[in-house]
């Protein structure tokens, strides 16, 4: 298994406030971890059993064994962002499901 994707763990930060003073949010720098990776589409057999129908963008992450995966929300990979749809942990390596962000308008 090749572990040849870069990918960036991104966790916000928990500095971002609201400034009464501004009358604004201010968005304080998340902190990025890069790991790399072996990626790939998720099945068609396992997107119907998780998600009852196949889902576009859904990938699996499966990382380097002993890697230890940080804190995150949010993944970064090739311009585009996931979020963790569900998490296993076999044989001292995590195999993240993750799909694609989607923002509305």
């Amino acid at each position: 298994m090749r572990y040849d994707k870069l990918i960036v763990f991104v966790k916000e930060s928990s500095k971002s406030h609201y400034d009464p003073e501004k009358g604004e949010w201010i968005e304080a720098d998340p902190k990025k971890t890069p790991a790399e990776v072996n990626i790939t589409d998720l099945g068609t057999d396992r997107s119907i059993t998780i998600f009852g129908s196949i889902k576009q963008g859904a990938k699996v992450i499966r990382t380097q064994p002993l890697f230890s995966v940080p804190k995150w929300d949010q993944i970064e990979y090739g311009g585009k962002k996931y979020q963790l749809t569900t998490e296993r942990t076999p044989s001292e390596r995590h195999s993240l499901i993750v799909e694609e962000v989607v923002k509305d308008g």
